[in-house]
C-alpha cells in the first residue's frame, strides 16, 4: 500500500496554491514562514491518497481547515472552517483531481 498526501492552501482571492509535505511541515512546526499570508486568514485542505494494489483500491480522503498567520507569515492558529468561508466543491474537486493527475485513467468497474 501506498499513501501520498497533499497540502493545498486556498486563499480568498480564488487561487489554490500546492505545498510539499516539507513546507507545510515546517509551517505547522512553526520553523518556517509563508511571508505571502502575513496577517491573513486562508484555507487549508489536505488530500491524502492509499493506494491498495492487491485489492486494486484507490481511497481518496480530505480535511479541511481554516489557519491563520501572524504579521511575519508564521502559523499561529488553526481550526474548522468557518461557515462564511467554507471550502467550496469546486475547490474540493480541484485539489482531488490535481491530487489524482499522475494516475492512469483505467475506467470505471461497477460492481
Amino acid at each position: 500500500m501506498t499513501i501520498q498526501t497533499l497540502h493545498f492552501v486556498l486563499t480568498p482571492e480564488g487561487g489554490i496554491r500546492e505545498f510539499s509535505a516539507e513546507q507545510a511541515g515546517l509551517v505547522v512546526a512553526g520553523a518556517g514562514r509563508l511571508p505571502e499570508f502575513a496577517r491573513h486568514r486562508v484555507r487549508y485542505l489536505q488530500v491524502t491518497i492509499s493506494d491498495n494494489e492487491v485489492e486494486n483500491e484507490l481511497q481518496v480522503q480530505t480535511t479541511g481547515a481554516s489557519i491563520g498567520f501572524d504579521g511575519e507569515g508564521r502559523l499561529t492558529e488553526a481550526g474548522p472552517t468557518r461557515d462564511d468561508e467554507p471550502i467550496t466543491r469546486f475547490e474540493l474537486d480541484a485539489c482531488v483531481q490535481w491530487a489524482l493527475k499522475e494516475r492512469p485513467n483505467l475506467g470505471v468497474t461497477f460492481h
